[in-house]
């Protein structure tokens, strides 16, 4: 278990690939879209996973991947819920993901456990609200927080859209504290903004919905649930009878056991209220609304409340959390008590008798929306969060060159023991086609401790506003390091390295390794470049050399004349770079049986 020398740099892909998993594409395009933009426009890859749909072609079009969850259903079905996790696990271990950022309740829970057993280096989960409430039974809120607990242990961070619930998750311990963060919730302030609405907006939509000038309209937008609390609206609604228009925008959703039955709908078409279905030209309906109704029994922190606030209506809500983030009781709208039909009838009758409060609360909400609402702010603490991530995690490398506050790039340095995990990440990020990767990160980790133990080695790094961004190691004797760290290091890098010794060609992979450099002219220079790496961040602009010489000069002030790589002889990229640095092709030989290596010799001049 010692270095490959054909682990130099090779330029392979180290794009960070942040991938959201979710149930539906409909959450990916119209919950999620600004943060899969945002990995685009800072130079990652957004992936999107969850169940196919009709909005996935509008993913890939802006440059998203997909991949399809073909048993991911927002039901609760155990056969199809193992079947969807089973291909999670399938697609995750092959996916090369840098960060898997779960939504949800079902993906929520499988996802972070799955994640992290797969070794995606980075886990994190955002909390839409808990899916159970202070008046449900205490064995359903002892089930859900129990699975969320067990669920946040396998995460990186937790981001909580609404204040309340991270109270709850820190009272409870259903979080570690320190990985709890305040989220928030946002929405396209420019797309929902009443004053760039084009002027007609108002009577045409009025007009398609048969609405007169003197009728009330009460909007509500929503997935068709009980859940939403639309039984209740539909009851308000026949009960509020002449005078008032009440108009539903949301998608069906069969797949939950609450479903508002087709029955039910189409009795209400019958009497007056107006079921629009699925709409994307929500900014334009608000506009035709007089208020907005939204009788939730759960909320996590709701996106259409938010919008209508941003459009400026007046607001009538459950008293609940997520709904009480949007609206203040008697200063933007009305709150009022769960699966309370008369409180909603009345809350609804007394904004439609004061045109003047209405008013007033209209310029509230949007005041409000504006302070509060502004999705760029959450899209900043997601990247914020996934930079601070990495960066604990020595993987500040992976982050594109968007994410940093400063690109520039110091002076080489020497390393110290501290550095050792950063250097294992970025090893086995960027060098992953050499065979050291391969015995797993937690190998790396062992092996970066030991040669910063060897008071032989040479490691000189360069960092910009994320960290060390470049790298090369190097040892005064290579036989020596060998012995140092099989006597030292040999029960932990062991360890780290099961299962893949299992295998028996990693075996002797691993013994083809060791045994190399004890023959041959090679054997005579005990000087060895062991890697060299630069983030695809930092390419272009020649720090591979500037460590190549610094680390020469090292090397040579310790008395070292002559210095060795060995590179695979397909690896045009490495050994052009090291050309660059004055070494001069010596040999050609086989490291591992029946493949190729250069090596490569430099003396000082």
């Amino acid at each position: 278990m010692t270095p490959a020398r054909r682990d130099v740099v090779t330029g392979h892909d180290s794009t960070m690939r942040v991938a959201h998993l979710t149930t539906v594409d409909l959450s990916l395009r119209f919950l999620l879209w600004p943060q899969l933009l945002s990995i685009e426009d800072a130079g990652g890859e957004a992936i999107g996973i969850s169940s196919p749909g009709p909005w996935v072609a509008e993913l890939e079009e802006a440059g998203i991947t997909h991949i399809p969850l073909q048993s991911s259903t927002r039901g609760m079905n155990v056969v199809s819920d193992f079947k969807a996790a089973a291909q999670l696990w399938r697609e995750v271990r092959k996916a090369s993901l840098t960060v898997l950022h779960t939504h949800n309740p079902k993906p929520g829970i499988y996802g972070r456990i799955l994640g992290r057993l797969a070794g995606v280096p980075v886990v994190i989960n955002t909390m839409h609200g808990f899916y159970a409430t202070e008046t449900d039974p205490v064995l359903k809120r002892l089930l859900i927080y129990g699975l969320e607990a067990v669920a946040s242990r396998f995460s990186d961070a937790e981001l909580h859209q609404n204040p309340e619930d991270l109270q709850l998750a820190k009272r409870l311990r259903i979080v570690p504290r320190r990985r709890a963060r305040l989220l928030g919730n946002g929405i396209d302030l420019e797309r929902f903004d009443p004053s760039a609405t084009p002027s007609g907006v108002r009577d045409r939509i009025r007009g398609e919905l048969g609405v007169s000038p003197e009728d009330l309209v009460v909007g509500s937008v929503g997935r068709l649930v009980a859940e939403k609390g639309y039984l209740e609206l539909l009851e308000a609604a026949e009960r509020l009878g002449d005078g008032f228009v009440f108009v539903i925008v949301g998608p069906k959703d069969s797949d939950k056991a609450d479903a508002i039955p087709a029955a039910v709908v189409e009795d209400a078409e019958a009497h007056g209220v107006r079921v629009l279905g699925m709409r994307t030209d929500v900014e334009d309906l608000y506009p035709a609304m007089d208020m907005f109704v939204l009788p939730s029994h759960r909320e996590g922190f709701p996106r259409a409340a938010m919008e209508a606030a941003a459009m400026g209506l007046p607001i009538v809500a459950t008293d609940i959390r997520g709904c009480r983030q949007v609206v203040e009781d008697g200063v933007n709208g009305l709150l009022v008590p769960v699966r309370d039909a008369d409180s909603l009838v009345r809350a609804i009758r007394s904004l439609a008798e004061d045109p003047v409060l209405r008013t007033t609360m209209s310029e509230a909400s949007r005041r409000i929306a504006v302070e509060r609402f502004d999705e760029t702010d959450v899209v900043r603490l997601v990247l914020e969060t996934y930079r601070d991530v990495l960066e604990a995690k020595g993987m500040s490398h992976m982050m594109p060159a968007g994410m940093l506050a400063e690109r520039v790039v110091s002076a080489p340095r020497e390393a110290g023991p501290a550095d050792s995990r950063a250097l294992a990440n970025l090893h086995f990020d960027l060098i992953g086609g050499g065979f050291l990767p391969r015995l797993g990160r937690s190998f790396m980790r062992v092996l970066y401790r030991g040669l910063l133990d060897w008071p032989g080695t040479k490691t000189m790094v360069a960092e910009d506003g994320g960290g060390i961004t470049g790298f090369v190691v190097a040892v005064d004797d290579i036989g020596a390091f060998y012995r140092f760290f099989i006597r030292k290091r040999w029960l932990s890098a062991t360890l780290a390295a099961f299962p893949a010794l299992l295998d028996p060609r990693v075996v002797r992979r691993a013994w083809e390794s060791m045994r190399y450099g004890s023959e041959g002219d090679a054997a005579s220079i005990p000087a060895e470049i062991l890697s060299l790496g630069v983030a695809a961040r930092a390419r272009g602009q020649g720090l591979s050399g500037t460590l190549l010489k610094s680390v020469l000069e090292e090397l040579e002030s310790a008395g070292s004349t002559d210095v060795k790589v060995v590179v695979g002889s397909s690896n045009s990229v490495a050994i052009a770079a090291y050309e660059r640095a004055g070494f001069t092709r010596h040999d050609t030989i086989e490291v591992h049986r029946g493949e190729s290596s250069e090596v490569l010799i430099w003396r000082p001049t």
